[in-house]
């Protein structure tokens, strides 16, 4: 090659470096899309981390003068914690809430030092007073308030603004993180629901006591086809807090028609609604009772669960989901891992395929930090969102179908009854 093309092509390539553009094959990054993310904890070590490996690629795309929020209820592993040191130390501003801790353990100590604790500078960790929530300081029976939170604000990455992730997995490589059953939400472009969580986010770094949150705090947010639910919910004046008159779940279940769809729900050719539950906790014995009326009146119901005998409203919700029936549709059809198993599932979504508020053929997801116990209904910082698309819907309906018919879940018929011996 002559001096002239060797000078020539030199410069060429600091062209291309000057522009910001590779000169030689490599993977570009993909800007973010609203899409579900799940592992699989007995799968292989990158199935078990997908939601985790996720979240560092969108931590990493975060771009130096942005922001990561980030609220959890508490982590033992580093991977995300360390992901967000490095974003801090090239730029981004890190903001994280968790749930009171003991700030001298790992890996809270790496983000203290790191983030600092100073609310008026641009990166902090913030914990919420002990005992309690950011938010919900109530206490029922033996139980206090906790901010229970798993979710993410990005307000830039991988050139893309305002990025939400919703997850149900703690940061942690037990059951209830990456050994277990767990599912996440990406939510891109839509600026309403990314601004919602923002303000909440906002109101748990203030730590203002509001148990009435979701009435009284931030009401819930609709934007396109997403709402966003805030948590802790206050029962009404007078009623016991297991009553379900303020119980948002409660409401879905009470606005599900079982009939009337004409492409999605059962493909026998009656099209019937189907709902579907895959919860940790699932103690709200009324909605059990609900699910159950759901099934008799003609939907299908399925239930994945993780199940404790310890608990006594669990006890009593699963009876009244394995209620026996005359019923030609005959009960809810229900999955179970013991809490004593080495793998559960930890997810916490709903699905309603079919009629919903007296719309057909609609598919519906919530998923979140909130559970099917009263704890997260009446006590704790939760959130719960709620989307309807087709292609996020299909891929939590996959996953409910995958974790149902797994080798090492449990079953019960219908008038039976649930044992972990």
């Amino acid at each position: 090659m002559s001096l002239r093309r060797v000078v020539s092509s030199l410069a060429a390539a600091g062209c291309l470096l000057a522009a910001g553009l590779s000169i030689g094959p490599g993977p570009a990054t993909a800007a973010p899309t609203t899409t579900a993310v799940f592992n699989n904890p007995v799968g292989t070590t990158a199935e078990k981390a997908a939601i985790q490996t996720r979240l560092v690629e969108l931590i990493d795309g975060a771009p130096a003068g942005s922001r990561i929020r980030m609220a959890m209820y508490y982590a033992t592993d580093a991977t995300v914690p360390n992901a967000l040191i490095a974003a801090k130390n090239r730029g981004v501003n890190v903001q994280v809430v968790f749930n009171d801790n003991d700030r001298t353990k790992a890996p809270y100590a790496a983000l203290v030092t790191a983030l600092g604790t100073s609310l008026s500078a641009s990166s902090w960790i913030l914990f919420c007073p002990a005992g309690r929530g950011c938010i919900g300081n109530r206490v029922l029976g033996s139980v206090d308030s906790i901010n229970h939170n798993k979710f993410f604000l990005f307000s830039s990455t991988q050139g893309t603004a305002n990025v939400v992730v919703q997850s149900t997995a703690n940061l942690h490589t037990g059951r209830d993180g990456l050994g277990g059953w767990n599912a996440a939400l990406v939510l891109v472009g839509n600026t309403g629901i990314y601004n919602a969580y923002s303000g909440y986010f906002d109101d748990l770094k203030a730590r203002v006591v509001n148990n009435n949150y979701y009435d009284t705090g931030r009401p819930a947010v609709t934007s396109g086809a997403a709402k966003i639910h805030f948590y802790p919910r206050q029962e009404s004046n007078g009623q016991p807090y297991s009553d379900p008159g303020e119980d948002t779940i409660a409401t879905v279940l009470d606005n599900v028609a079982c009939f009337g769809n004409s492409v999605v729900g059962t493909q026998d050719g009656t099209h019937r609604t189907i709902i579907r539950v895959n919860q940790t906790i699932f103690s709200r014995t009324y909605l059990a009772s609900k699910l159950w009326a759901l099934d008799k009146a003609g939907c299908y119901v399925e239930v994945v669960e993780r199940y404790d005998p310890a608990s006594s409203s669990e006890v009593t919700a699963m009876k009244n989901l394995l209620a026996a029936t005359t019923s030609g549709y005959g009960g809810p059809v229900v999955r179970y891992y013991c809490a004593g198993d080495s793998v559960w599932t930890h997810s916490k979504y709903l699905q309603v395929e079919g009629n919903y508020y007296g719309g057909a053929d609609r598919t519906i997801t919530w998923v979140g930090s909130h559970n099917l116990s009263y704890n997260s209904l009446r006590q704790s910082d939760e959130t719960l969102l709620q989307l309807e698309d087709t292609t996020v819907f299909n891929a939590f309906r996959t996953n409910f179908r995958t974790v149902r018919d797994t080798a090492s879940i449990r079953s019960v018929a219908n008038g039976g009854s649930a044992t972990c011996s």
